[in-house]
């Protein structure tokens, strides 16, 4: 197993890129050619035991390459989490295996070379505009969506180095000695890894600022509405478990921070509060109806209003995952050209 060490040897380079995937192939190679090259950079791939040639392509691409032993729980916080406890830079860029990285971000990285000591007090990350595109079952981009993550209220201009942003998602820049300071990304969570890593940042006066610049590309299949109905209301799906939030609520009741996490993401556990204000119709029949279409038209307007079925699922997804909590170290170890790995 590689050392979970925090070396005083690490962050003598400014950038470290950490990818993680499981099963990416076809996707690796566009990916890595996306990357920014430089001295002061470094790329880490983190493979959850893929069965195709992920990890051949990664060490032909250049990248340190980590393993995932046998057993453990491939998720991405698993990878993330090791991927930065390995890494060399003090700016950490956290990317999935299906994404490519877009031309119009290095602005980002350019501008944070040269003023880096000019930062707003409290930065600990940044993130920018996600896009996806989405495949059809032969592969091929059928459909394309833009701000998938952050609205375009939501990230502000690169010359104010945008606007504080109240989460993330998969693709993020991120401060190393920031994620450490918050204990890691939580390598036994299956779901929602990216909110409960940032709303620690934010609890401990961490910023993320969110950038108006494309980031990323993400590729990922379509989904239609039934699918995505299901998606929100079952525990598993197409091999996939989806009770994270209940994960990451089990995990921050046990250290006693649960309050810092709702207070990032309240919106699941508004929605239980209105549905605990049924009894009210004793006092007055319409109130519990009054409440709750408050809350929808609440979440209505400052998200969308298919989100409440997102929020409302989340109760099904805490209710399962609350039992299903394990925390673990990861195992893993480094894997270098022509070693046997799998």
């Amino acid at each position: 197993m590689a050392s979970d060490q925090i070396n005083s040897d690490k962050e003598k380079l400014f950038l470290s890129v950490v990818v993680i995937g499981r099963n990416e192939a076809s996707r690796l190679p566009a990916l890595f050619a996306s990357l920014p090259p430089g001295n002061d950079s470094e790329w880490i791939y983190v493979d959850s035991q893929s069965v195709d040639n992920s990890v051949e392509l990664a060490l032909g691409s250049g990248a340190k390459v980590f393993l995932l032993e046998p057993g453990s729980v491939y998720a991405p916080a698993t990878g993330r989490h090791i991927g930065t406890l390995e890494a060399g830079g003090r700016w950490i860029l956290y990317l999935d295996g299906d994404m490519l990285l877009r031309n119009e971000f290095s602005a980002l990285l350019e501008k944070l070379r040269a003023e880096e000591g000019s930062l707003p007090p409290g930065t600990a990350g940044f993130t920018g505009v996600t896009c996806n595109r989405y495949l059809d079952n032969e592969g091929k981009v059928s459909a394309v969506r833009d701000h998938v993550v952050l609205s375009r209220s939501e990230v502000g201009p690169l010359s104010e180095w945008g606007r504080e942003a109240s989460y993330h998602g998969g693709a993020v820049l991120y401060r190393r000695s920031a994620v450490l300071a918050a204990g890691n990304w939580n390598p036994a969570l299956l779901q929602l890894e990216e909110i409960e890593l940032c709303s620690r940042i934010r609890s401990g006066g961490g910023k993320v600022r969110a950038v108006d610049l494309p980031m990323v590309d993400h590729y990922t299949p379509f989904l239609g509405s039934w699918e995505k109905l299901k998606m929100n209301f079952l525990p598993h799906w197409r091999g996939k478990a989806l009770y994270g939030l209940g994960q990451v609520v089990a995990a921050r009741a046990g250290e006693g921070t649960l309050l810092q996490f709702i207070c990032c993401y309240p919106y699941p556990f508004v929605i239980l509060a209105g549905l605990f204000s049924v009894p009210l119709f004793l006092l007055w029949p319409p109130l519990p109806l009054l409440i709750n279409a408050a809350i929808a038209f609440w979440i209505g307007v400052t998200k969308k209003w298919y989100y409440y079925l997102v929020y409302l699922g989340n109760l099904f997804h805490i209710t399962y995952g609350l039992n299903h909590y394990r925390p673990f170290k990861p195992r893993y170890r480094k894997v270098g050209r022509g070693s046997r790995h799998l």
